[in-house]
């Protein structure tokens, strides 16, 4: 079970002299010609060629308490707008100009990131098998995608191919989910095409190995299957993507049949299903950013008796929030309750589970915050954080004593694996670290003992020559924010080191030191990568995420100046050399700290970057605005909180940097992005180009729109995201390091 929610945003082309229509311009002097060099000429004629495009302003005034906003490129919020593509089209290409003098390097990175990927040694690494009953399943990476297999425990030649994903290459669609029914007869799997957030739920039956054609749900977010295996239970979104009716559906029969199970009518709040981790329950979870509601009933429960019981567990009160699974005719409850801000494990019985009838059974300090569990027949596994770092705890439910594993490595981000299996001892979790791709371990919780089931290093890389640690930087007002830092060991602190900032510090969600494979080409070049642990994620728990949002949102932009600020001061660079990346709602972050302090930066890269948050929290109509009232606000409440987030709204305040600073920004976006609206960037780049030509500043500003990728870009194509990473690592690279 999680407990916390992710959730999800006029072309000039002057000749400048070379008139290619008249034969007198036409002519080139052969006079000093021999003095340039072929790339010079080359140079020469695209940087006269090709000038950013200057869209058109159209403005559009509206008052809010009494204060007048202007947009003046409203109308690209409008995606049928022939002049909107036209925008698109007209930037792709002076993008695609001005990169292309990086192509060679491109070329390089794609190979050094490519290689970073392949295996040490030779073969192909042996699947890891996930144990159900008499099945042993497991996956299987071939140069077309991955095939979903099983075989009977101990007896490999009865492998059977469940699903086989190569078909989907070409279709720009993928499997989000995949689920075995318990009787292990029938397959269902959700089919999504890219950038949409619902699919279509096929189902197979593995008795024939047959695809059941003529039976599908459409328009699926999740599913979970009955523990009877003949019901299909999945949620359905509404036109803001709000997960908010429940249905039950009868394999074998009309879709038009299915049963409304249950609705949530509260539009700032969403509603999951889950089922029981011993198969007991289904659970209907309906949450907000600050609320939970959770109601059960039976997993075998058999439809031609009647409607199912729902059982609700405590009624929804703002700030209240719990997770519940079930053992042994109890219910373990994970819960902020009583000022319990990071989470506390808590127990009920089934008939008196109310509040007011929980039972503490361990909490944690304020340094620490639990975010997920793992039941078991004799154990509960806790997954939780300590000063921003990884713990796993392990608790006995006979003996109840709790006992801490060792992990392999301090610096990492630890993950539950598949443990389908409730009658085992052993856990399977992965590390993923900076320095190493993740890695996969058992525990067996009985005998305390830790193995590793796949370990997998870096292809030409060698960890011992580069370091990770954590400092701090303080804030404003006077917090302490950690850093954590990797470079090689043989750093010199002389401010002459290229510098790579990441952040997120928003929705409560945590930057990890995890395996990226966009870091290692930077760092092998000479570059720090520094992650900033701002407040408005969850690093140090509630607290740090509390003082982050809101009306204090303001205190993850200056926490992570502060953090640049530290970094120059004490020498590990300087801001010529200094270059971040923000993505998604990370880019707010970063795009209003560049509005502050343009002079830290050298070059930003701001990824399907949320910059307009004010035009989406005063349209109520848009994807997910309702729920996010709690995290940004709701300026169409009170004055107050419309002043607040106009304050520092990127989009809002580009008028307020200052213009002498050189800084370099690649902005992408994706048109099928249903989390991050595509016109945030483009506004962005638009009122940036109007900025740049009335204070004659040439400084370099280019934008990337991809017109079929969603918000996670290229999920099922490696090879375009690679080549996606190799084209902003070349920007970083071409203008930080090869000024």
């Amino acid at each position: 079970m999680r407990i916390y929610v992710n959730t999800f945003r006029n072309f000039i082309n002057n000749n400048a002299g070379i008139n290619t229509n008249g034969r007198k311009n036409n002519e080139i002097k052969l006079r000093g010609f021999h003095s340039f060099t072929i790339n010079n000429f080359i140079n020469l004629v695209q940087r006269k060629v090709y000038k950013p495009p200057i869209p058109k302003q159209i403005p559009v005034n509206s008052m809010y308490f009494g204060i007048k906003r202007s947009d003046e490129f409203q109308w690209m919020q409008n995606p049928k707008n022939h002049d909107v593509l036209k925008y698109i089209k007209a930037e792709n290409e002076y993008t695609e100009s001005v990169m292309k003098g990086t192509k060679l390097l491109q070329q390089r990175l794609t190979y050094e990131l490519k290689k970073k990927l392949i295996t040490q040694g030779t073969g192909t690494m042996a699947p890891i098998k996930i144990y159900a009953d008499e099945y042993e399943y497991y996956t299987i990476l071939t140069e077309h995608g991955l095939k979903y297999c099983r075989n009977k425990k101990g007896f490999p030649s009865t492998e059977m191919v469940l699903l086989d994903s190569k078909w989907l290459r070409e279709t720009n669609k993928h499997i989000r989910s995949l689920l075995i029914s318990p009787d292990h007869r029938k397959l269902a799997y959700l089919l999504e095409q890219e950038g949409e957030e619902t699919g279509v739920l096929h189902f197979k039956n593995l008795n024939e190995n047959s695809i059941i054609y003529d039976e599908k749900l459409k328009k699926i977010f999740n599913f979970v299957w009955g523990s009877n295996s003949k019901i299909i239970y999945y949620t359905i979104t509404d036109e803001q993507l709000r997960p908010y009716k429940v249905y039950a559906h009868h394999i074998g029969s009309s879709p038009q049949d299915d049963i409304l199970i249950y609705e949530e009518k509260d539009k700032s709040s969403f509603v999951d299903i889950t089922v029981t981790k011993d198969k007991s329950f289904i659970t209907l979870n309906s949450n907000g950013f600050s609320t939970s509601e959770v109601r059960l009933f039976d997993a075998y429960h058999d439809f031609s008796k009647g409607f199912p019981e729902l059982k609700l567990i405590e009624p929804r009160s703002i700030g209240l929030e719990y997770y519940v699974d079930h053992h042994d005719e109890f219910l373990y409850i994970l819960t902020n309750a009583d000022n319990a801000r990071n989470f506390k494990l808590v127990r009920a019985s089934l008939e008196k589970c109310d509040k007011k009838n929980w039972e503490t059974i361990f909490t944690v300090k304020d340094s620490e915050k639990i975010e997920d569990i793992d039941i078991f027949r004799k154990f509960a596994v806790l997954f939780a954080k300590r000063e921003g770092l990884p713990i796993i705890l392990c608790y006995n439910f006979v003996s109840q004593d709790m006992h801490q594993i060792e992990l392999p490595t301090k610096f990492c981000v630890v993950s539950p694996e598949t443990n389908i299996d409730y009658d085992t001892d052993i856990v399977r979790f992965t590390c993923d670290s900076p320095f190493a791709h993740p890695s996969t371990y058992e525990y067996n919780m009985e005998t305390r003992r830790l193995r590793s089931v796949r370990s997998n290093p870096i292809n030409n890389f060698d960890p011992a020559l580069y370091t990770c640690y954590r400092t701090y930087a303080n804030a404003l007002d006077g917090a302490k924010i950690p850093i954590t830092l990797l470079h090689k060991k043989s750093l010199t602190l002389d401010n002459k080191n290229p510098l790579l900032i990441r952040s997120y510090g928003t929705y409560g969600v945590s930057i990890e030191p995890d395996f990226q494979l966009e870091h290692f080409s930077l760092l092998e070049r000479g570059w720090i990568i520094a992650l900033a642990h701002v407040r408005g994620g969850s690093e140090l728990g509630s607290t740090w995420y509390d003082q982050g949002r809101l009306m204090n949102k303001k205190n993850s932009i200056t926490d992570l100046i502060s953090v640049i600020d530290y970094l120059i001061r004490t020498g590990y660079s300087n801001p010529s050399l200094v270059a971040s990346i923000g993505v998604s709602a990370g880019g707010l972050l970063l795009g209003a700290a560049f509005n502050m302090r343009p002079d830290l930066f050298r070059a930003i890269i701001l990824r399907v970057p949320f910059l307009d948050p004010l035009s989406s929290m005063l349209n109520s109509d848009l994807p997910l605005t309702r729920i996010e009232y709690n995290e940004w606000g709701n300026p169409l409440e009170n004055k107050e909180t419309y002043e607040y987030l106009a304050s520092y709204a990127p989009y809002d305040n580009i008028s307020s940097i200052k213009s002498q600073q050189t800084c370099s920004i690649l902005v992408t976006a994706a048109m099928k992005d249903q989390r991050v609206s595509y016109w945030h960037p483009l506004k962005w780049v638009a009122r940036m180009r109007i900025k740049q030509l009335i204070d004659k500043n040439d400084n370099l500003l280019i934008l990337k729109v991809d017109k079929e990728r969603g918000h996670f870009g290229a999920e099922n194509d490696q090879s375009k995201r690679i080549k996606d990473v190799a084209l902003e690592l070349a920007f970083l690279i071409s203008q930080v390091q090869n000024k």
